[in-house]
């Protein structure tokens, strides 16, 4: 299934053959997958590596033949093999100190990421890689939502570092935080809700409420172009059941067309 069979190392025979991952795919994200090497390949050189044989893959192969998909595919195969850790273990319990032991914490640290993915997201990005045939796209919205809910409950004391600040995954967070906060706490249903809350006297408060006006103030030079760059992410991206608000149909009397959130 995955290429020519190897010479193994003695006393351990590789798992490659089981649970494949897709291979030459594209997430919705525009995020390419493929692969650069043979899975029977990449098993041979990680055994060698974990008993001993090897300090680091790295110096069996250069960085420039690993594509990030082959990077998922390694920490797959150590917690299916060696650690014996189905998806759900795997997210519950995958921490640097694991990488560490099982020699991956190289390989994922030096992981270029696409501009979407912002630095806290590495991790659920690495999880996307390990399990692509559970998830139709990279689920970015949920995972920056889960974030922003569990600082507006209380639950977290602030947004982890570098979540809104940096290049354009920080952006998207910003955008998606600021739709999302406009619904649960703005009580928007529409794009002209949105507009008339966000030019209105309200909107500090508002934006101090939902933790979001230092960002504003960081970002934006108004409310209003906030609220302008996150209706153009939103007609952009399918949100799915999150968030849909589609573009808004300027005329000279203001908004013709309009459908919900």
């Amino acid at each position: 299934m995955y290429g020519r069979t190897l010479r193994e190392p003695a006393g351990k025979r590789s798992k490659c053959q089981a649970n494949p991952l897709p291979t030459g795919s594209k997430g919705s994200t525009g995020i390419p997958l493929q692969d650069f090497m043979d899975k029977g390949d990449l098993c041979y050189l990680y055994d060698t590596v974990y008993i001993g044989k090897s300090s680091s893959i790295l110096h069996e192969v250069s960085r420039s033949r690993l594509s990030n998909s082959d990077i998922g595919f390694l920490c797959r195969y150590a917690c299916e093999y060696y650690l014996r850790w189905g998806p759900e273990e795997t997210i519950q319990r995958l921490s640097r100190a694991v990488l560490r032991i099982m020699k991956l914490d190289n390989l994922v640290e030096d992981m270029a990421v696409p501009p979407e993915i912002s630095p806290p997201e590495k991790k659920i990005y690495l999880y996307f890689l390990m399990y692509q045939e559970y998830f139709k796209k990279y689920p970015k919205e949920l995972f920056v939502t889960a974030i922003y809910q569990s600082v507006l409950k209380g639950h977290r004391k602030e947004v982890p570092r570098c979540f809104f600040s940096g290049g354009y995954g920080a952006e998207q967070n910003a955008r998606i935080c600021l739709m999302y906060a406009l619904q649960t706490i703005g009580g928007c249903h529409t794009a002209r809700d949105c507009a008339r809350l966000m030019t209105s006297r309200q909107t500090v408060p508002f934006l101090k409420k939902a933790k979001l006006y230092h960002v504003m103030e960081r970002r934006y030079k108004s409310p209003e172009l906030y609220l302008r760059d996150a209706l153009v992410m939103v007609g952009m991206l399918d949100l799915g059941e999150l968030i849909q608000i589609p573009e808004k149909i300027h005329s000279g009397k203001g908004v013709e067309n309009e459908r919900y959130l």
